[in-house]
């Protein structure tokens, strides 16, 4: 693993400061601490309940991995793989995390995702997964991050071409009572393989500090692959009107909304949210209307 943090050259490793540690029954491992600025990286068996409970949207700072099931912001990244082996398939969730408050910097964004794809490949043959035969391609190049600040309160009507804001109608967002101040949005750029999120907030653009500025106002995700799937086979999560199948794939439609306690965070169970939210029920109607498998009336 630390050869593998000096050829993405993420920084300087110190094998002596690093842990590893790796569980020769299941097909996990783990490894902390390899360079100058805290970085970890794991690979386990990812659950089902996990996958589907999400209690927050994603961040808008994501960046699709090409088009594999995975994406990369400025300080961390997850891929989600198959896993087949004794006649078992399990999801593979791979991490990366690293230390860092530089929102924008491609270079490094692109040495995780290809540090993230090049330690699933080696941890599948490793592990002995039948998937390890086709290894995943590294890739070359990221999607810039969206604009942060350039999607203003006065042009939401507007059509986000190429995100999943381009669905947002002003008149559908709900109204609170504190003090709204500069209101705005960012969506994940597209295509992205896993996730497509449209996050509306109100607040200063300029305090980023490592993170999304802004209050959470209202956030539209559409889930694919291995994450929509887990919300389609969850008892407690499923949400049969907005989980479909779109083209013989898995497809969720979720809305979030702030905390009723504390408008500052999100709510911490969105299957408690009403499923029949106006919000929700647009962006859910549009985005599957665009995407060619509109939803039943």
């Amino acid at each position: 693993m630390v050869d593998l943090i000096q050829e993405a050259d993420l920084g300087v490793p110190n094998p002596e400061d690093s842990d590893v540690e790796v569980d020769v029954d299941d097909p996990s491992l783990s490894c902390h601490a390899v360079a100058l600025n805290t970085l970890d990286l794991s690979m386990y068996p990812e659950e089902k309940l996990y996958l589907a409970g999400g209690y927050r949207p994603p961040d808008p700072l994501l960046i699709p991995i090409g088009d594999l099931p995975g994406f990369v912001t400025h300080g961390y990244g997850r891929l989600y793989v198959s896993c087949s082996r004794d006649s078992k398939t399990l999801i593979q969730k791979s991490s990366i995390s690293i230390d860092s408050s530089e929102l924008d910097n491609p270079d490094a964004r692109l040495a995780m995702a290809r540090l993230l794809v090049d330690m699933t490949n080696k941890a599948r043959a490793r592990f002995g997964c039948a998937e390890s035969a086709n290894a995943l391609s590294l890739p070359s190049e990221l999607p810039e991050i969206p604009e942060v600040g350039r999607l203003a309160a006065s042009e939401v009507d507007a059509p986000f071409r190429g995100t999943a804001c381009s669905f947002v109608k002003r008149s559908l967002l709900p109204d609170y009572e504190w003090d709204r101040g500069e209101e705005w949005a960012m969506g994940t750029p597209q295509p992205s393989g896993l996730i497509s999120t449209c996050d509306i907030r109100t607040g200063n653009l300029d305090s980023t500090d490592g993170d999304v500025p802004g209050r959470p106002r209202s956030a539209f995700v559409m889930y694919e692959g291995p994450l929509a799937k887990a919300r389609h086979e969850s008892e407690k999560y499923s949400l049969p009107e907005y989980d479909v199948m779109c083209h013989g794939e898995p497809v969720s439609f979720r809305y979030y909304g702030p905390s009723e306690d504390d408008p500052s965070h999100w709510e911490k169970d969105p299957a408690e949210q009403t499923s029949g939210n106006r919000f929700l029920d647009h962006f859910a109607r549009a985005a599957a209307e665009r995407a060619g498998c509109p939803l039943p009336e």
